[in-house]
């Protein structure tokens, strides 16, 4: 197809499915009767879509500027968006839920369980991509430590989940939290310093 002297490719065709699927969307569901909770569901699905591309973008990132870490970077990104879509679906389908995010069932329990590794797989990406070739050993116990620290949280939530019968008090998540919070300020300003080869000698 030929408009104004350029023929029309696979990007102009998303372009325009993309804009009638918004005036459709927006004629059908944003005119009826219940337009206050359709409102609503839909500036929850916004704030989900913005927050998860944030994640996704965290691990495109990592994989951009540390290619070892590539396949962690996508997954994370796969990750965001099946918890997005997750979200997306479990507002529009049910109207019991806090800030629009609800799940119930099963198929809530996995989705809940996937935002949950999203959410982190993206804290763990920024940690990743404060790695250097010529780190220190220090740093990189730091790094273990915050990445571990995630990982422990992961476990025990998704523990406590799957088994209503297991109480983990606040103050176990609490101590996890602050290893993660001490380990990933520590990696942020370790980034910004020069490594030991890189300082200036001592005079």
């Amino acid at each position: 197809m030929n408009a104004e002297g350029r023929t029309w490719d696979i990007r102009d065709a998303v372009i325009a499915a993309g804009v009638v699927a918004g005036v459709v969307f927006g004629l059908v569901e944003l005119t009826g009767s219940e337009i206050d909770k359709q409102a609503a569901q839909t500036g929850y699905t916004a704030f989900a879509v913005v927050l998860f591309t944030a994640f996704g973008s965290v691990g495109l990132a990592l994989a951009r500027w540390q290619p070892r870490f590539a396949l962690f970077g996508l997954v994370t990104a796969t990750l965001a968006l099946l918890s997005c879509g997750a979200i997306v679906a479990s507002l529009w389908s049910s109207d019991s839920s806090i800030f629009g995010f609800g799940f119930g069932g099963s198929s809530g329990t996995v989705a809940g369980i996937t935002v949950l590794l999203a959410v982190s797989a993206a804290a763990a990406c920024v940690l990743l991509a404060t790695a250097r070739d010529d780190e220190d050993g220090g740093t990189r116990l730091v790094r273990v430590a915050g990445n571990g620290a995630l990982a422990l949280f992961d476990a025990l939530v998704v523990l406590a989940i799957l088994d209503d019968s297991i109480d983990i008090g606040p103050r176990v998540y609490a101590l996890i939290a602050t290893v993660y919070i001490v380990a990933t300020a520590v990696l942020l300003v370790l980034r910004l310093l020069p490594t030991r080869e890189e300082a200036p000698a001592p005079y």
